[in-house]
């Protein structure tokens, strides 16, 4: 249901095809008759062909399956020609010329400014766990899409969103979900179990898969998990679920009522990440500061950075988490020097001292300013300028001792305050 939102939302036409079967599935079909395993899915790709279209899946087992064998079908003769002598007898024929897509993959192919321009609640500040799943990327010679063991697709999705795909230990390992039909399930309890604990070690909100199989192993097996009293509650989405959420389409109602894991968690941090977001965008451009915080090169140029403990990056981390309270309060914000070392060497010429102004003026009408900058301030009110006037000093080298006339300047300053 959130893919078939998600599509319409984009104005993108999916056709059912009721002769489609199931991919087959990689593990037991393949390793039970392997003719059998490359003719249904050669079928299926057929049935697509023959209407001119491409396949898009989101399930890691049918991409691996129908990617693999297109990718056989295509670079070896002898294997399409005895797939063909068994399709022809249905009257079927089948070249390869339709392509096969994964969700994660055709979203990333969307691009990620379509999808920016989209988001109505961006996500930063949630922390998520990718898991990729095995079928997705690998074997890598057939599906040659990311690196099968390092890849960036499927977080750059997730960075998209304003989110955080953190890392974690043994992110790449299988979700264990073939050991059931092995007679093994408690191992794959265990796989589950092991990742889960690497979750949790990293404070993840919610994990997000593209795989039905992975989407069972860990949304069904956390239920599993607490009757040994591991109990994790880390709610488990679907790439589209999360992408739906952050573009305002409803899918809450769906997914309260068939995950089992509860997912009331993660929108109770999205709802409040919403509230943080509406409390800088009134002063800040959040998609500036997600680049910005992203880039972090400041750190490295900023003279102040270098000598003290003075983190431009962590206060930008501050904002985009919402705390905007917490960094107007840091007397830190006060030693930018406005010297735009970070303007001069920043790709979008802007660097941090407008953001740095901005944060220092709300913090002086909280009362958020240190001792030394409030003093200069009540002065320039006062007497129109900063430094000490001294007669004596000016007559000594012959200079004009009379004090500038500045009252209308005060005045004018006066009523500002006044107003505010």
């Amino acid at each position: 249901m959130s893919i078939r939102k998600l599509l319409d939302h984009f104005n993108i036409s999916i056709e059912d095809d009721k002769r489609f079967s199931c991919c087959p599935e990689p593990n037991g079909i393949k390793n039970s008759n392997e003719l059998v395993y490359s003719l249904t899915a050669a079928r299926n790709l057929s049935i697509a062909e023959s209407k001119n279209k491409d396949i898009l899946t989101p399930c890691n087992g049918c991409f691996e399956t129908l990617k693999g064998i297109r990718s056989e079908i295509k670079s070896d003769l002898h294997f399409r020609n005895e797939i063909n002598e068994h399709l022809e007898k249905i009257n079927l024929n089948v070249s390869a010329k339709s392509d096969v897509f994964h969700l994660v993959e055709f979203f990333h192919k969307l691009g990620s400014d379509i999808i920016k321009d989209s988001i109505k609640f961006p996500l930063n500040g949630l922390r998520v766990g990718v898991h990729y799943g095995c079928h997705f990327l690998r074997p890598s010679n057939k599906i040659q899409m990311d690196d099968p063991m390092e890849p960036h697709i499927f977080d750059a999705l997730i960075e998209d969103l304003g989110a955080n795909s953190i890392e974690y230990d043994r992110k790449m390992d299988c979700c264990g979900g073939s050991l059931d039909r092995a007679g093994k399930a408690d191992f794959g309890l265990e796989m589950v179990h092991d990742k889960l604990e690497a979750m949790k070690d990293q404070r993840i909100d919610c994990i997000v898969v593209g795989c039905p199989q992975c989407f069972i192993q860990f949304d069904h097996l956390q239920q599993d998990l607490k009757k040994l009293d591991y109990v994790y509650d880390i709610p488990v989405l679907y790439y589209s679920e999360l992408l739906c959420i952050a573009l305002g389409l409803d899918i809450k109602e769906i997914m309260t009522k068939y995950h089992r894991t509860p997912v009331e968690k993660v929108y109770e941090k999205i709802d409040s990440i919403t509230r943080k977001n509406k409390l800088i965008k009134d002063y800040f451009d959040i998609e500036f500061l997600k680049k910005c915080f992203k880039c972090g090169a400041c750190n490295n140029d900023c003279p102040v950075a270098k000598i003290t403990d003075f983190d431009p990056n962590k206060l930008i981390g501050q904002l985009l988490n919402g705390d905007i309270n917490s960094v107007i309060q840091d007397p830190s914000i006060w030693m930018c020097l406005d010297c735009f070392v970070c303007y001069e060497l920043c790709p979008s010429k802007v660097g941090l001292v407008e953001i740095f102004t901005k944060l220092r003026n709300l913090a002086r009408e909280k009362g958020f300013v240190v001792e030394g900058f409030r003093h200069e301030y009540d002065s320039f009110k006062k007497m129109g300028t900063i430094a000490m006037f001294s007669k004596a000093a000016r007559k000594r080298v012959g200079l004009d001792s009379n004090k500038p006339e500045l009252e209308d300047l005060k005045k004018i300053l006066n009523e500002i305050e006044e107003e505010k």
